[in-house]
């Protein structure tokens, strides 16, 4: 395992187990093994470190999306692609990114909490997560011509809120689930969400 990799994975194991404020760097040098000039070499700097981290994180989920959407925009050839279909392929690695990390949500916030300059992390995840989204805006627009663009990007951004607080809300979603008695199938409800999801992109009500 080469340096930059080690210092990588010793980092990311200190924040997640000892939290943001206590993952130091003189106890991420220690666990990877290295002096503090390996990682001024390596990253330059401690946010430039967090940067590496938060993109080696997010980065095969935000790949997975885009390849799946791009399959399903090549399948469609010149005819216009379910919107259903479109939502799925975000959703489904969504789904089973969550399964692969249960805790991802708090794993997240603890590298947020680990930037030295707040600014220089909301640069990095814009980084990470522009290219897709505005690939999928462009999609959307492609299957969804008759809806105002600047309508149509509002409900993209609340469509992305609305998927991330489903799932960030795992324990306020099995209390309701309990108290109205839905047996919980993960792949009905994820088709639900989908249709739920299709039916307000697709809504024709239009606010002035």
């Amino acid at each position: 395992m080469d340096t930059k990799t080690k210092i990588l994975n010793a980092a990311e194991r200190l924040i997640v187990e000892l939290g943001a404020d206590k993952a130091s760097m003189r106890k991420i040098t220690e666990n990877a093994g290295v002096n503090v000039a390996a990682i001024n070499y390596h990253f330059g700097s401690k946010d430039n470190l967090i940067s590496a981290i938060v993109t080696r994180f997010l980065t095969p989920l935000e790949t997975e999306q885009t390849q799946r959407m791009k399959t399903v925009m090549a399948k469609s050839g010149d005819n216009v692609p379910l919107l259903e279909n479109l939502l799925r392929s975000q959703l489904e690695p969504l789904y089973e990114f969550t399964v692969a990390h249960p805790d991802w949500m708090n794993v997240f916030h603890q590298f947020a909490a680990a930037y030295e300059n707040e600014d220089f992390f909301k640069q990095n995840l814009k980084s990470i997560l522009e290219n897709k989204l505005l690939y999928f805006a462009n999609c959307l627009e492609r299957v969804l011509p008759n809806i105002p663009r600047m309508t149509l990007l509002r409900r993209i951004a609340f469509f992305r809120i609305s998927c991330f607080g489903i799932m960030q809300g795992e324990c306020m979603m099995e209390e309701s689930m309990s108290i109205l008695g839905i047996d919980r199938d993960p792949k009905i409800m994820l088709e639900e969400l989908i249709q739920y999801i299709a039916a307000g992109l697709r809504s024709e009500t239009v606010l002035p």
